[in-house]
């Protein structure tokens, strides 16, 4: 809005030393019009510049905005049922480098988490942090950014405490299965902030 606002100035501007410039070339003589005139074109071609730069920072603004916008949609996650006081999901739909997620209903409220593969086991956790809330999370190549504040989270630390890192939340392989625990689901979506 300010730099809209700026490039208005600027053009009320070259509008006012328009019309000052017309009465202006009433009033002088042959010499003096022609140094007026020549001073108005150059400093309409600055005019000019200025508010053209200044459209041009307003439309790249708002591109980044409408990018970062459709960027950050949330992640369509797999609903998956609970078998009996646990979640099973297979090692082979998590063997790749991608952030996977999944939602399911516990205790009359519907939680996502994710999972990814990190190079010494996997990385678990609810699609929250305690900074940022429920906003959840989004793979950008190697990293994990915060769908909220943008913060690129290492794919090692997922789990882990601290800064905008997903709640974590305890996982075991069992066979082919890693296995998560509901309560420790329900436990871990009390740390989110409402």
């Amino acid at each position: 809005m300010f730099i809209f606002g700026a490039a208005t100035l600027l053009i009320l501007r070259e509008w006012q030393s328009a019309s000052h410039a017309a009465a202006a070339k009433e009033i002088s003589g042959e010499a003096e019009k022609r140094l007026l005139e020549s001073q108005n074109r150059r400093q309409s071609r600055w005019m000019i510049a200025a508010a053209g730069a200044c459209l041009v920072v307003i439309l790249v603004l708002t591109a980044d905005f409408i990018y970062a916008r459709a960027n950050s949609t949330p992640p369509s996650a797999r609903a998956v049922t609970a078998v009996g006081k646990e979640v099973r999901i297979p090692l082979s739909e998590v063997q790749d480098d991608s952030l996977h997620l999944y939602t399911i209903n516990a205790d009359n409220q519907s939680l996502r988490f994710l999972i990814i593969k990190k190079p010494n086991g996997y990385g678990t956790a609810l699609d929250a942090c305690r900074i940022c809330g429920a906003e959840g999370y989004r793979q950008d190549g190697q990293n994990v950014i915060c769908r909220h504040c943008g913060s690129a989270i290492y794919v090692p630390s997922v789990g882990d405490q601290g800064g905008c890192n997903p709640i974590g939340v305890p996982s075991r392989a069992d066979g082919g299965d890693l296995v998560i625990d509901i309560s420790s689901l329900t436990q871990a979506a009390k740390e989110i902030p409402q």
